[in-house]
């Protein structure tokens, strides 16, 4: 994996890019000394969105399986962002 600084990455964006597409690196762009973000392949993202979908749809499943489950109870979306957090 190929660390760059904000500045560095602003700088060679391009270059960089051009890694991700075919050399198949991640980049990871720090701020402070501190990771805040990382470049990935397009694969690599629609794979991790799958994962996350496919969990989803666990979660979902597990508690359609819950016998207190009731489909028609429902909540606001204040009271889903704050059991989300």
């Amino acid at each position: 994996m190929i660390t760059a600084t904000v500045s560095q990455a602003r700088e060679n964006l391009s270059d960089l890019l051009g890694k991700v597409q075919h050399g198949r690196e991640d980049i990871t762009i720090v701020r402070h000394g501190k990771p805040v973000a990382v470049i990935i392949p397009v694969e690599a993202y629609e794979w991790y969105e799958s994962l996350w979908d496919a969990q989803m749809l666990r979660e979902i499943a597990q508690a359609e399986a819950d016998p207190n489950y009731d489909p028609n109870d429902v909540i606001s979306a204040d009271e889903l962002f704050a059991q989300m957090r």
